[in-house]
């Protein structure tokens, strides 16, 4: 977590189909128990420069008024890259 676009992801090995913490893993205790650090996550689970820009362009289009941490991470990456209209 050393850069606005370094995240921590859930890990679902700890999770059963409902997406509840498992009743036989009583090890979970805490959310950083849960996560994995983003380097172990495939850059496919990740947007793109491009992807983070059109959520930022819709939301303005439409009036949406998005959490100032998601637009601050979605403006970080979006700035990372030149993007092609």
């Amino acid at each position: 977590m050393g850069s606005p676009t370094e995240f921590w992801t859930l890990s679902t090995s700890e999770f059963n189909h409902t997406l509840a913490p498992s009743l036989s893993d009583a090890g979970v205790c805490s959310l950083s128990d849960i996560l994995e650090d983003s380097g172990s996550v495939p850059q496919r689970y990740f947007l793109s420069a491009k992807a983070c820009a059109g959520i930022l362009r819709r939301a303005a289009k439409r009036g949406k008024a998005l959490p100032e941490p998601l637009v601050r991470a979605l403006r970080a990456v979006a700035d990372s890259e030149p993007t092609s209209n």
